[in-house]
């Protein structure tokens, strides 16, 4: 069922929608995509209005820069309310129920051949059936319903306890944040099964990669969300906290600690699609994935989300960026140039989310640069949620060439910093590189259980100030080249 609404005027006034939101909180029911014209169709006015919206309830499912459409999930009420504010577009009906949509009078269902929890569990045992040499399979953690989250590390060094796996630089790929986006586990397990088939048969690329780098992947860290996208509602965007028997949801992506609501980011409010929970890392998922980075410490990290074809970098709030913005702001604009829109003409759009699209407070990408000092990325993949299965070769063939140059990358111009006693045995140490400042609440780098620490680190003169808790201090200058580098401080 199509509509038309062509409305008079772009003024905006305060929606005041929440209250219809919360309202229909975690009840299945006929909802809309609601296409809005943008009015200029500039990337201002793009990113003004959809802030806009944010900031007032509405579910943004995705924005497409290049046609100056933002779509919002939302009900009768909410399309009325936004035909009553002077916006114009098209609605397209969805019915919801049992994990199938009505669009134009045509009945899709969700393609079976998109992963589910159970199938992305099997999925990973098989890889590591498979390549017993190069994987192992970790459950990081228990969602609210009980099932596993699962993890699978892919390295010629997979054991995460010995000091091997510790000797190296770890790189980290997550997918479904967000229960719907399906087509983002896809992605994350074409990362390790890719790798894994090419470095099995002999030398090369990819052999060279797992012999100097650990790669772990969680493919699909929202279970609880996704089961339900199968069940009973396909545009589940939250987990499954509830009231009773009653779900509300808590978007994962606004529940890390890092600038949790700090920034209007976020909701506060149970009822709407970026619900932040009642605490920093409150929510059993967003503790599995801080568990697992706290354990490899990664150096880089990519997490996959749809949709709107960008690739987004820290910091999530207004106005900030990190100590290292031209680093990774010219990465993120390398990766997003070698990615070209579903639609032809033209690529990915690269920026922080608050330069693009809005505020986001309580993100996984911000918390891991604040945490780790490691280049964090979040891609928006797509034109849709749930785009036909026909566009699943095309997607992770697409992605391979971002996420081999961001793996060339911290390869190249990796710093490895081994930190020893005179006996030569590993000291824990907190770490400051003093060119990198710390300014919007990070913390310092440390090394880990083997004593390293590695850094991605464009070429220039640095000072490495080290520490250890029982008071031995170090500074230590060092000289990056265009290539990898490997120092050791002894105290």
């Amino acid at each position: 069922m199509n509509k038309k609404y062509t409305f008079l005027g772009s003024t905006l006034i305060a929606l005041g929608f929440a209250a219809v939101m919360a309202a229909n909180a975690g009840a299945p029911q006929t909802r809309y995509r609601f296409y809005i014209d943008v009015p200029n169709k500039s990337a201002q006015n793009l990113r003004s209005m959809s802030g806009y919206l944010n900031r007032n309830g509405f579910d943004i499912a995705g924005v497409d820069i290049k046609a100056g459409k933002i779509e919002v999930i939302t009900s009768e009420e909410g399309v009325t309310y936004l035909k009553s504010k002077g916006m114009s577009g098209t609605a397209l009906k969805v019915m919801v129920a049992g994990g199938k949509q009505k669009i134009a009078g045509i009945t899709e269902g969700l393609d079976q051949r998109y992963y589910n929890p159970d199938k992305i569990q099997a999925k990973l045992k098989d890889l590591n059936t498979k390549f017993p040499k190069l994987t192992s399979m970790l459950e990081i953690g228990k969602s609210l319903q009980g099932r596993s989250i699962w993890a699978l590390v892919v390295s010629t060094t997979p054991d995460v306890n010995d000091a091997k796996f510790h000797s190296k630089p770890t790189a980290m790929f997550d997918a479904m944040h967000h229960a719907r986006e399906v087509m983002t586990p896809e992605v994350v397990v074409d990362i390790a099964e890719s790798m894994l088939n090419t470095a099995t048969k002999g030398p090369g690329r990819a052999r060279t990669v797992l012999e100097g780098m650990n790669i772990v992947i969680v493919p699909m860290l929202n279970v609880d969300g996704n089961a339900i996208v199968w069940s009973s509602d396909n545009m589940w965007r939250k987990n499954a906290h509830a009231d009773g028997n009653r779900p509300y949801g808590v978007d994962i992506n606004r529940n890390y600690p890092y600038k949790f609501s700090a920034c209007n980011g976020s909701s506060g409010q149970k009822g709407a699609q970026d619900f932040r929970g009642a605490a920093g890392a409150s929510e059993p998922e967003t503790k599995a994935l801080m568990a697992i980075a706290e354990k490899v410490r990664p150096v880089g990290s990519i997490s996959y989300h749809s949709y709107s074809e960008l690739v987004l970098y820290p910091y999530g709030c207004d106005g900030d960026y990190t100590g290292e913005h031209a680093m990774i702001d010219k990465l993120g604009k390398d990766m997003a140039a070698k990615l070209p829109s579903d639609r032809a003409g033209s690529n990915y759009t690269p920026g922080t989310p608050w330069d693009i699209l809005y505020a986001v407070d309580g993100d996984s990408m911000s918390w891991i640069y604040a945490a780790f000092g490691a280049p964090s990325f979040v891609f928006e993949i797509n034109q849709d949620f749930q785009p036909p299965y026909s566009l699943r070769d095309p997607t992770v063939m697409k992605q391979r060439a971002a996420w081999h140059h961001f793996l060339d990358q911290l390869a190249q111009h990796m710093l490895t910093v081994q930190v020893r006693d005179t006996a030569g045995k590993p000291v824990q140490a907190a770490l400051n590189i003093v060119q990198i400042p710390h300014v919007k609440g990070e913390r310092d780098f440390g090394t880990n259980m083997a004593g390293n620490f590695f850094k991605m680190l464009m070429p220039g003169n640095y000072s490495i100030e080290t520490k250890t808790k029982d008071g031995r201090k170090s500074v230590t200058p060092v000289s990056m080249g265009d290539g990898p580098q490997t120092v050791t401080i002894t105290l």
